[in-house]
Formats: C-alpha cells, sequence, structure tokens
C-alpha cells in the first residue's frame, strides 16, 4: 500500500522525509500483545533446523534453543553418542521432533550424499546453522600441513560445501536462513591459533559472498560471532592463570557469554521472520570485545 509520512516528520523539502511525499510500504498489522509479536516475527513453529556440530557445546545450546523456539532439530556430529544424548535431552525437554546424523564433514566428497540423506530422514530443511569446528593451539612455526588443512576444511570448505549442496533445495522451496559461525577472529588475531583465525576471517569473506550470490532467492546468509564462551574447551584454557587473565580484562562487561542465552537467541533471531532483511552481517555476541 501507499503510506503518507505524518506531518511534521523532520526531513527535507521533496526528501523520503518531506511533508506530503508518499511511499510504498509493506503493512504490518499491529500485534496488540508480546505473545503476538514473538508469535509472528521469531517462531519457529513449523520449521526444520541442521546443525553440524551439534553433540556438545556451542552447536548443542544452538540447536536446543532453535528447539525451544519451536523448530524440529537434526543434530549433525561426528561422535555419535553425543548426538543421540543431545538429541534425546532436545526432544524430551522441548517435545520437539529430533534426528541424529552421523558425518565427518573432512570427508567431503560425500557431503552432497550427506546432504541427500538428511533431506530423505526429514523431508525439508528451512534453517542451516554452519557450527562445526576444531581448533589446533601451538606457535605457527610447528603446525602441521595436516593441521592446517583439517582446521581450514572444517571450519571454511565445510562450510561452503554444506551450504553449497543444501542452497538448490532452498531456492526450490523459495528461501532459507543459513547461519555461519564466525568468532572474534573474523575481526581480529591471538598468537597460537594461525590456522582458526586464517578460517575465521574466511568466514567472514564467504558469509558476505554468500548473500552476494544467492540473496535473489530470498536466502538470508548471516554469521554469528562469539567471544569467549562458557564452554569445556573454554574450561580448559582457563585452567591457565595468565591466559585467563589476559581474556578477562579484554571483555568490558566481565563475564563469558552463556551458550544458551547470548549465542542460542541470537541464532533464534537470525533463523527467524524477524531477521528477514539482514543479510551478509557478522553479528559479534563478544561482551563488547570488538568495541574496546
Amino acid at each position: 500500500m501507499w503510506f503518507p509520512f505524518p506531518k511534521g516528520w523532520r526531513g527535507s523539502k521533496g526528501s523520503a522525509r518531506g511533508n506530503g511525499v508518499y511511499t510504498k510500504l509493506s503493512f504490518i498489522q499491529r500485534s496488540d500483545t508480546m505473545q503476538d509479536v514473538f508469535s509472528e516475527f521469531f517462531s519457529l513453529k513449523g520449521k526444520t533446523a541442521v546443525v553440524t556440530g551439534s553433540g556438545r557445546g556451542i552447536g548443542k545450546a544452538i540447536a536446543t534453543m532453535l528447539a525451544r523456539a519451536g523448530a524440529d532439530v537434526v543434530i549433525w556430529d561426528i561422535i555419535k553418542e553425543n548426538a543421540e544424548a543431545t538429541a534425546k535431552e532436545i526432544a524430551e525437554t522441548t517435545g520437539r521432533k529430533t534426528w541424529v546424523y552421523i558425518g565427518d564433514l573432512l570427508q567431503q566428497e560425500k557431503i552432497k550424499e550427506y546432504v541427500q540423506d538428511i533431506l530423505s530422514l526429514c523431508g525439508k530443511v528451512d534453517i542451516l546453522v554452519n557450527n562445526a569446528g576444531v581448533q589446533v593451539r601451538k606457535p605457527a612455526l610447528e603446525i602441521t600441513i595436516e593441521e592446517w588443512y583439517r582446521v581450514l576444511n572444517t571450519h571454511l570448505t565445510a562450510t561452503f560445501l554444506v551450504t553449497q549442496a543444501f542452497v538448490p533445495h532452498f531456492i526450490q522451496r523459495g528461501g532459507g536462513k543459513v547461519i555461519n559461525l564466525g568468532s572474534l577472529n573474523c575481526f581480529m588475531a591471538v598468537p597460537d591459533i594461525m590456522p582458526y583465525v586464517a578460517s575465521k576471517m574466511g568466514i567472514l569473506g564467504l558469509t558476505r559472498s554468500m548473500c552476494v550470490e544467492w540473496s535473489k532467492y530470498n536466502i538470508n546468509v548471516n554469521a554469528l560471532a562469539p567471544g569467549f564462551v562458557a564452554t569445556e574447551l573454554t574450561r580448559k584454557l582457563f585452567e591457565n592463570p595468565e591466559k585467563k587473565e589476559w581474556v578477562m580484562k579484554r571483555i568490558p562487561m566481565g563475564r563469558l557469554a552463556d551458550p544458551e542465552k547470548d549465542l542460542g537467541c541470537l541464532a533464534i533471531f537470525l533463523a527467524s521472520k524477524a531477521s528477514d532483511y539482514i543479510n551478509g552481517q557478522i553479528i559479534y555476541s563478544d561482551g563488547g570485545w570488538t568495541a574496546a
């Protein structure tokens, strides 16, 4: 519908903000309650999500929160025991459907086959979260070529190949949501994790390129970039008092991210109708680190 800006709307004469200027805007029906707003814009009811590396840690937290928002979830992991335990827990606590899929993302020649298996398993996919990750923590001069490729292929190449394999399905269905897992290291480098930094800075470029290529198909591709998160991996890192102090003094909010609240809720937003006009963005959830 054609919508006139209100009289008194500030703006130069003849501009889109000036009095008497009309513009075509989509009409959003007013919701009367908070529940109405959530149901219309944030609910994932009727959606199916695939989360790679979701047997534990951040992936598990994201899968759990997507299910709490109404999505059915495919738990894709390499460790069967973790995947089955997570799928069972999510199904029991949320009442949503869950599926387990076991597939090694480093077997890249099989990724298209994996995706077809998943589509046969659950029928359709609306949301893809590329979360699977690995870390090698050592000085760059000690890193082997095998370690380099393992990190790059897990984070960057697999993210590309998995998304590439799902995109024809998204196009056929009229759109989809892709959430890539970035990091503080999309923005900055730190010592002793050179392959990880390279891969995460690659995720920044990959996310933007995917947006530019696939936006015309109503596919949203964004990256969720956490800072330091309260997980088992961080607990092990913090066994070194110097590293713990180095990290904590750089977080203005003075705490680690909660994986469900600080990352899972952001994933709900990026997977929902509320983020339909957000595309190609790297969204940091880092307690203020990148602002300091």
